[in-house]
């Protein structure tokens, strides 16, 4: 059968934003509902009915419907005020309307509400995340024996596991070495620099720099030395989990003589926020949270990472993990994660440091399926170009991608864990985050046996159907799991769906940014921040008449006031949002933007910038943009020209005032 190009399908993966697929919906939604009762009616026939006619005659019943009807049609109004993310006009935050498979997905599972806490409340959906979970890491390109991964509520909880996991492998290594000791078994380890040695011969530095790999080696390792029950009971006397962070800091102390100080936690300047929420939650403290500086294009700065971990080996600080980002929340920024690696790689060898290395690609990461054709080989920078087709006029600078964004792409496969929001890029309904580990080991070290939970022995693939052992959350929604599923089977994870669905996104994000630095706004002037590596066009505007950045954020905050929904009642013609760089996290990045501005060095936004600098934001999640409508706005022309007025507004009442 000849395969048919990606561009005939898309048209059938959404509802559209004026409903065009109405009846597909309508008619896949009523096929899901019908099957549905069809199994209520023969799931024990005999049981009789429990509703019967004449009871739907009586008048409560007619009240209880009524009432009903009454407050469900309140509510579709009450709705109406909502988002409107379907909308060719929304170029807001990173939201779209879900694909037409995910929402029937979810609906369809929605109505035998199973728990995928475990198998017993979700016989056919936890199976089913177990398979998102598989397809999932091979999009990262992980090894599939291996890899292990599971959804989660969203992106921030995805984090939180990938940093619990991180640290309990981290401090792996100090409790086995208690725990040999008190079994009085020998254990070999394998050093940071490659080099092995008995478990009792690494002081306490050498014990927190064992390589995640070697950790989880050490960990298998020691289980093989004693019945389960004792090596576990002499784990709980030495592991960070079980005794906290009071009594574990004051046995290293007593042990060590000196428990060196706290380890840290590196992050790129433009991470997320959640990062800090997540430290503090764990117990590790945001002041053990490092950002490091990002260069001009918002990505982590290889250089100063590296200054960064020699920095913190001089003072033998720990490093618990490093947190590069794949597709920032404001720019959709791609950190060279390829360059990070060979950070991670020179320190191991040369410094004798190593530490847990995590992709936040809660955002980016379904752009990995870019990268893999559907023969489940990689593509090459080339090909990709090829398929993606933007008119020449089109392009600025590099063409999209750049075989250093197709390397970097391919780097997460060496990342340690990856987070990916398929409830972002890969449209599908909240609440549906991700999180993928290269190394399944190590879930076991966050492992807890609930005794109503534990899968009956002998179950075959029961240890991995039994997700709540190794999950932060005890409910789920097998729901979102058959929603992704769906979805990835609608729109496989490579150029034929989800690569195809990306790079238009990719193609109109750039056609709005070329016709952004062509638009005649005067007398304002529209800066453009650097070529996304993504989809989310930055800019801000200013006005010849200003002086200080004052004067550029308060008209940046008008024009983001008539084109968001911010204000009570407000109904913009277009929608974008705003972000707010902020000293010293964007430090690295603001010598380029200053300069446009013509307001300044680094050096007086350091000491004056404290209230940072407004950015203007437009996520295009919209893959039709590239394509336009024939018979629709042009939204790209649309979209400037309410910038256009939204700022002659904005400017008024600034003089007003």
């Amino acid at each position: 059968m000849p395969s048919t190009p990606p561009s005939d399908a898309l048209n059938a993966w959404f509802l559209g934003p004026r409903g065009e697929n109405a009846e597909l919906l309508e008619r896949l939604l009523t096929e899901a509902l019908r099957d549905h009762i069809f199994w209520r009616r023969n799931h024990h026939p005999e049981d009789g009915f429990t509703i019967r006619e004449l009871d739907k005659r009586r008048e409560g019943y007619d009240r209880a419907v009524a009432t009903l009807t009454q407050e469900l049609l309140g509510l579709l109004a009450e709705l109406k005020r909502g988002v409107p993310f379907f909308s060719g006009r929304y170029k807001g935050h990173m939201v779209f309307e879900q694909t037409i498979a995910a929402q029937v997905g979810y609906f369809a599972a929605m109505l035998y509400n199973p728990n995928n806490v475990a198998i017993e409340a979700s016989p056919v959906t936890t199976r089913l995340e177990v398979e998102v979970g598989a397809q999932l890491a091979d999009m990262m390109g992980y090894a599939p024996e291996r890899a292990w991964g599971h959804l989660t509520s969203g992106g921030t909880v995805a984090n939180f596991e990938a940093l619990w996991f991180a640290r309990n492998v981290i401090y792996l290594p100090v409790a086995a070495r208690g725990a040999a000791e008190e079994l009085g078994v020998r254990l070999s380890v394998e050093r940071a620099d490659g080099s092995r040695a008995d478990i009792g011969e690494l002081d306490l530095w050498e014990l927190l720099n064992v390589h995640p790999d070697a950790a989880l080696d050490l960990w298998q390792e020691l289980w093989r030395t004693a019945p389960r029950d004792e090596v576990q009971k002499a784990l709980d006397s030495y592991s960070l989990q079980a005794l906290g962070y009071q009594d574990y800091a004051r046995k290293l102390e007593e042990r060590f003589g000196d428990a060196l100080p706290p380890s840290v936690v590196l992050v790129a300047s433009t991470a997320h926020y959640s990062w800090e929420k997540i430290v503090r939650a764990l117990g590790i403290g945001s002041n053990q949270l490092i950002f490091v500086p990002v260069d001009t294009r918002f990505r982590m700065d290889p250089e100063a990472l590296w200054r960064t971990v020699v920095e913190l080996t001089e003072r033998r600080v720990p490093i618990l993990a490093c947190i590069s980002v794949c597709g920032t929340t404001e720019e959709s920024a791609m950190d060279r994660l390829d360059e990070v690696l060979a950070v991670r790689e020179r320190a191991r060898w040369e410094l004798g440091v190593s530490f847990h290395l995590h992709s936040d690609a809660c955002y980016g990461g379904y752009a990995a399926s870019v990268t893999w054709n559907r023969d489940g080989g990689r593509r090459t920078a080339d090909e990709i170009r090829a398929s993606v087709a933007l008119a020449p006029e089109v392009e600025e600078g590099k063409p999209w991608p750049s075989p250093e964004w197709v390397r970097s792409m391919e780097a997460l496969a060496q990342a340690d864990s990856v987070t990916i929001d398929p409830h972002k890029l890969g449209y599908i309904p909240y609440p549906a985050g991700a999180i993928v580990f290269r190394d399944r080991r190590a879930r076991e070290l966050v492992s807890v046996d609930p005794p109503y939970l534990l899968p009956t022995q002998g179950l075959g693939s029961a240890e991995d159907l039994f997700l709540g052992r190794y999950i932060f959350e005890g409910s789920k929604p097998g729901a979102a799991a058959a929603s992704v599923w769906l979805s990835h089977k609608v729109l496989p994870l490579d150029e034929r769906g989800y690569g195809h669905l990306i790079e238009r996104t990719v193609a109109g994000a750039r056609i709005l940014y070329r016709a952004l630095g062509q638009a005649d706004l005067r007398p304002f002037r529209l800066i453009r921040l650097p070529e996304p590596d993504l989809n989310i066009v930055c800019f801000l505007l200013t006005h010849p008449g200003f002086r200080t950045l004052d004067e550029v954020n308060a008209l940046n905050e008008g024009i983001y006031a008539r084109m968001s929904l911010s204000e009570p009642g407000a109904q913009p013609q277009y929608i974008l949002t705003r972000t707010r760089f902020q000293t010293p996290m964007y430090d690295g990045a603001m010598e380029p933007i200053l300069a446009d501005l013509g307001l300044g060095s680094v050096d007086h936004w350091k000491a004056g910038g404290k209230e940072g600098l407004v950015i203007l934001r437009s996520t295009v999640m919209d893959p039709f943009l590239a394509g336009g409508s024939p018979d629709g706005p042009d939204h790209v022309a649309g979209m400037v020209q309410e910038i256009r007025s939204a700022a002659g507004q904005a400017l008024r009442e600034l003089r007003v005032v």
